[in-house]
């Protein structure tokens, strides 16, 4: 019993010692109250009777389950994220009868007088224990129990009605039990804990051992108490104010960075301390918007959607020769659909021309026509493309419009809609390389700050390595954010730092100035050869053809799933899915969207790969991976981005 206890105590002591040495984030604070219970005993004894010569005449066990109760006070201290130290101190009270047994040495036989003996048992109980709360997903509130109960009997009686005796229990000892358990607690305030518990006890100890003789013969009698509980804790955690974080106060007159942060693996935005870049083999496919945008009631191509190529660039260009950016890819999307027209003779293209809707817009009847006729005369004259395989329609409004309540909405409406019979016109555009520079965290965002007495009349972010510049961000007023989506191959090949400057000139002419810089690292093939680090693939995947709105997935994405996506998982790939929105309407909405949006195309991917793990992670538009000041941008911020890496 000894050597248990010791253990028991060591065991308490590492556990409190290991969870002091993690970073405390308990699932509930200090809390202290009541407990009350229900208890099922289980009251066993053992009758043997031996001769004088210490033989053993006749072994006669019993077993009764009867009710009881018990009630007392709890304390509740958290250790860890996981783990709570628990105390109870409490008062158990039963009421128990059992057979007497009159045995006859002479004749070995012996007689049973049913339910004649009574026994009254109470004892206050001292019970440490821990709390392990597993935190198992829609099980936050689910904990296991393991304690020690130790007891000390108040009330120790005996009586039998057959012989008209009664009296205290004799040799009664101290009570140890091994208690284990579970329990959920509910919180019904932000400080009151309402907690079902069931817990069973195995006694450690008997509660009496004693023997009893006379001239002939003596007998020994042991008792033990296995309890099965059901109880009820109400507890209380100091009330605390809720303090909520006053916004940030930059001193006067300056300028600076809150923080730069980036968007880690796991979609969680994490303070940049370095930049990774590793050269890995490289796969991404680039979604093709097959929308063009135009002006207001223009047939005329909207400011930064589009680059038209003359007739002898045509003759040069090759998609694959395209840099590893989306949106620059997509501003050479009637480039890409000629391209594609002229390696496939067969293919055709429908182009349908649309209008915003407007008074304005409805009034030039012609309008929707003009934006369709635009399309077919660049690939017609640009690509030579036979005009007979071209169809031109005015479409009106669109069949599938983004959102008329605020103007960006409006004006991706105004657009010439491309569809063909032949997939491979708008298919997701493959670039790869056995050697490109991945950046990690590939997603930065640079939050600055101005606190100056005067209006600001310009400011300017700018993002360098070495001499070269690889983000500028302006505007008037206060600053704004810069999302940075670092491309493959944007940084250098060697470990020079990332430089970051803001400048803010206010109306009066003076000006402020603020920069910083982030340590870069990087792994060439080379490098991770002779330091035998992990190889890698990584394959990237970009969903866009999601309706304003809408998590639903469209039939040409389910294509690209099934024979793309689905097809690039290996046993051993490791597949992240990441759902982003544009920055049209309410930030908790399209967190929620992007999420339906990643587990949508997540459940679809599940059913055929169950043998690979796939984590999901909603964005939203916290991040904003394209420029969403052009319609192109916001189209392809409306993603879900899969990420499938495989060891080498």
């Amino acid at each position: 019993m000894r050597r248990f206890f010791v253990l028991y105590l060591a065991l308490l002591f590492l556990s409190l010692t290991f969870a002091n040495g993690q970073k405390p984030n308990p699932p509930y604070p200090l809390n202290f109250g009541i407990w009350g219970a229900l208890k099922g005993n289980f009251l066993s004894t053992d009758v043997k009777f031996y001769y004088s010569n210490g033989t053993l005449a006749r072994s006669i066990p019993q077993s009764r389950f009867g009710a009881g109760w018990g009630l007392g006070g709890i304390i509740n201290i958290p250790i860890s994220k996981n783990l709570v130290f628990t105390g109870r101190l409490g008062y158990n009270s039963l009421s128990q009868d059992l057979n007497f047994i009159d045995y006859n040495y002479a004749t070995d036989s012996y007689t049973t007088f049913e339910d004649v003996v009574n026994v009254d048992l109470a004892y206050l109980e001292i019970t440490p224990g821990l709390l392990w709360y597993p935190m198992l997903q829609n099980l936050e509130q689910l904990y296991f129990l393991g304690a020690i109960e130790f007891g000390s009997f108040t009330t120790k009686n005996i009586s039998n009605s057959y012989l008209q005796v009664a009296g205290e229990i004799p040799n009664v000892k101290s009570r140890f039990s091994l208690t284990l358990g579970a329990g959920w607690t509910f919180p019904i305030s932000s400080n009151i804990y309402l907690t079902p518990e069931v817990s069973f006890r195995l006694p450690l100890t008997k509660v009496s051992d004693a023997t009893f003789s006379n001239s002939v013969a003596y007998h020994n009698e042991t008792i033990s108490l296995s309890q099965l509980r059901f109880g009820l804790n109400l507890t209380f955690s100091i009330p605390t104010t809720e303090r909520y974080p006053e916004p940030y106060k930059a001193p006067t007159g300056e300028v600076g960075f809150k923080e730069i942060v980036g968007l880690d693996r796991d979609g969680k935005l994490v303070p940049v301390e370095k930049i990774r870049v590793e050269d890995t083999r490289y796969q991404e496919y680039f979604p093709i918007v097959p929308y063009v945008f135009f002006q207001e009631n223009q047939a005329v191509l909207a400011p930064g959607t589009q680059v038209l190529s003359t007739v002898v660039e045509t003759g040069e260009f090759t998609p694959e020769r395209l840099p590893f950016d989306a949106l620059e890819i997509n501003r050479r999307t009637l480039d890409i659909v000629g391209w594609r027209l002229k390696n496939n003779p067969r293919a055709d293209l429908t182009v349908a021309g649309t209008i915003d809707n407007s008074r304005k817009e409805k009034e030039n009847k012609n309008l929707a026509m003009e934006r369709a006729n635009f399309v077919k005369n660049y690939l017609v004259k640009n690509w030579n493309i036979n005009p007979q395989r071209i169809n031109t329609r005015a479409g009106g409004f669109p069949s599938k419009p983004s959102t008329t309540a605020v103007p960006e909405g409006v004006e991706e409406n105004r657009r010439a809609e491309l569809s063909s019979s032949n997939p491979g016109i708008l298919a997701p555009l493959l670039l790869e390389g056995e050697n490109q520079r991945i950046a990690e965290p590939w997603q930065i965002q640079f939050i600055p700050y101005a606190n100056v007495y005067d209006s600001i009349a310009y400011w300017e972010i700018d993002v360098y390595q070495g001499d070269n510049l690889l983000k500028k961000y302006n505007g008037t007023g206060q600053p704004q954010t810069l999302f940075w989506t670092i491309k493959p191959n944007e940084l250098t090949s060697s470990s020079v730092p990332v430089d970051y400057s803001l400048l803010v000139e206010t109306a009066g002419g003076k000006k402020y100035k603020a920069n910083g810089s982030i340590p870069t690292e990087y792994f060439s093939q080379r490098r991770k050869q002779v330091e035998d680090l992990p190889d890698k693939t990584i394959t990237k995947f970009s969903l866009v053809l999601f309706d304003f709105d809408k998590a639903d997935i469209s039939p040409q994405d389910q294509d690209i799933i099934n024979k793309l996506i689905i097809p690039a998982i290996k046993y051993n790939s490791t597949v992240k899915i990441y759902g982003y929105t544009d920055r049209i309407g309410d930030d908790d909405y399209n967190l929620k969207l992007a999420t339906r949006r990643a587990e949508a195309v997540k459940s679809i991917i599940q059913k055929a790969r169950k043998d690979v793990k796939i984590e999901t992670y909603g964005v939203g538009e916290r991040q904003l991976i394209f420029d969403n000041d052009i319609p192109t941008g916001r189209h392809l911020s409306r993603t879900v981005q899969i990420l499938i890496v495989t060891p080498k």
